[in-house]
């Protein structure tokens, strides 16, 4: 499911250049046309996201207060 890029990103506490150097690595699908996070055609799949963040807590690179924030919007925007 695709969400605005800079809708999701402060609802989760990372900031939209943060998550559209995510995209640009291929950490998240996603896209961000002219490399701007802003813009209204920029925008990641909540699925991939998800993962993403799931992944990055099972390393331990976040903690549990970012990881429930992030988990509870993500499925809050998917209808979970």
């Amino acid at each position: 499911m695709k969400i605005a890029l800079h809708q999701i990103a402060y609802q989760i506490g990372m900031h939209p250049n943060e998550m559209a150097r995510l995209v640009h690595d291929g950490e998240i699908s996603g896209e961000v046309p002219g490399n701007n996070p802003q813009s209204k055609d920029a925008w990641i799949d909540l699925h991939s996201l998800r993962n993403f963040i799931q992944w990055r807590r099972d390393q331990g690179r976040v903690d549990e207060m970012f990881y429930g924030k992030a988990i509870r919007h993500i499925d809050r925007h998917l209808g979970r």
